[in-house]
């Protein structure tokens, strides 16, 4: 017990100390920044086991590790232009390509077991937060997150990270758990896939059409590298930063009605809901302009990664450490209860297990995770689908979170 406070105590006192880079020294710290950001893409798209973690994770570990190490500060004004300004901007270059009409006209009843599956992620975050409710601080906000997180994918968890000002000693272990879990139940889909059990249960004809054989084609046909030109980046930007600052203004205006219910205003008066719905809508009426503009994902991914490695920096690693095991739990009841919400909806609905399972990855992985099971397991015509409905989880995910939350925050 006394160790235990005396080396709490030393790393309060070393957590203390001045860092090696001074918090005004701007230039340092963001070339420090961006050279982490390039080497976590980089190890992710050359080396297996940092594929497997994620560049994401990858990022925000190696900024945990030069903050603790004093090397970075734990604050800067530097740090705080990316949650203001580049987070607001992330979203709706990532979701520009979300046109409705085409996602709901191409992925027929997969778009219906997508829906299943988000439902089952709702399920899942009222079923852990009841759970884990006076074990795990700030239940609500944690389950509102993973709601984002496990519908669409790291752009909603920060999303509603930001909207709802959790702390990163909670957020860092909460993304760890996250994308352990994530990795975990992408091997369950692929082991359900092939079982008996189920192929007796549920009706599977992409299986029996299985085609194993192409699957570095279907990799390079969907994966290949895009011509982006000057053009295409002038345009994206200025579009996501017209979004932003029209949700800003709009966000600001709802919250100074005092007449609304206050749900209203929380969910209307987020920035990031608004921020998800006009790009939404500028994607579906513009379907055609936005699908000729190259660059949007590319630059939206890019600031993905800058806000996950200035995430890392506040974060004390002592707090991380401790609250990895509870947050894994968390993560575990709010996955399991998806996957079996939607084999159970699935099976009463008569959907095919192939759909059920693409549906239960894209929620849990995101768009690349899903149609990466269905180039894994060679079933060709469900790869654009896959694709699609993680794109749709990308357009609900923020606005299911926050009001999951918000709804958990009075209940709790």
């Amino acid at each position: 017990m006394t160790f235990g406070f005396e080396l709490s105590t030393w790393w309060e006192c070393y957590r203390a100390s001045p860092p090696l880079i001074s918090p005004r020294d701007t230039w340092l710290l963001w070339s420090v920044i961006l050279v982490g950001v390039a080497a976590s893409i980089y190890l992710e798209q050359t080396r297996k086991w940092a594929a497997k973690v994620s560049g994401p994770v990858l990022a925000m570990l190696a900024a945990m590790v030069l903050s603790n190490l004093r090397v970075m500060p734990t604050q800067s004004d530097a740090y705080a232009m990316v949650n203001n300004y580049l987070v607001p901007l992330a979203i709706p270059l990532l979701l520009l390509r979300a046109n409705v009409v085409r996602i709901i006209r191409t992925t027929g009843s997969m778009f219906a077991a997508f829906n299943i599956a988000a439902l089952g992620t709702i399920a899942g975050a009222f079923t852990a937060a009841a759970i884990f409710s006076g074990r795990v601080d700030q239940v609500p906000q944690i389950a509102g997150i993973m709601t984002g997180s496990y519908t669409g994918g790291a752009v909603n968890f920060f999303a509603i990270k930001e909207s709802f000002k959790v702390s990163e000693n909670l957020t860092n272990p909460l993304l760890v758990a996250d994308t352990v879990i994530m990795a975990g139940m992408f091997a369950v889909c692929l082991l359900i896939s092939n079982m008996r059990f189920f192929h007796r249960r549920y009706p599977h004809p992409h299986s029996l059409e299985a085609d194993t054989e192409d699957n570095q084609l279907l990799a390079a046909k969907h994966w290949k590298a895009k011509q982006i030109s000057l053009l295409d980046i002038a345009t994206v930007l200025a579009i996501a930063i017209v979004i932003a600052a029209v949700s800003d203004v709009v966000a600001a205006m709802v919250r100074d009605q005092q007449s609304w219910p206050s749900l209203v205003r929380a969910l209307l008066g987020n920035q990031y809901v608004l921020i998800t719905f006009i790009s939404v809508a500028v994607a579906t009426l513009f379907h055609e302009q936005m699908e000729r503009i190259g660059g949007c994902e590319e630059l939206g991914a890019y600031l993905l990664y800058v806000f996950f490695f200035v995430i890392g920096l506040p974060a004390d690693l002592y707090s991380v450490v401790r609250n990895v095991p509870l947050l894994f739990a968390f993560c575990v009841v709010m996955a399991l209860v998806n996957l079996v919400v939607t084999l159970v909806a699935g099976k009463l609905l008569r959907m095919n297990l192939e759909e059920l399972l693409v549906c239960v990855n894209a929620t849990l992985g995101g768009p690349p995770s899903a149609a990466a099971m269905a180039i894994a397991k060679g079933w060709p015509k469900l790869v654009l689908p896959a694709l699609l409905v993680g794109i749709w989880g990308y357009a609900i995910g923020t606005f299911l979170g926050v009001l999951v939350g918000q709804t958990l925050m009075r209940l709790f």
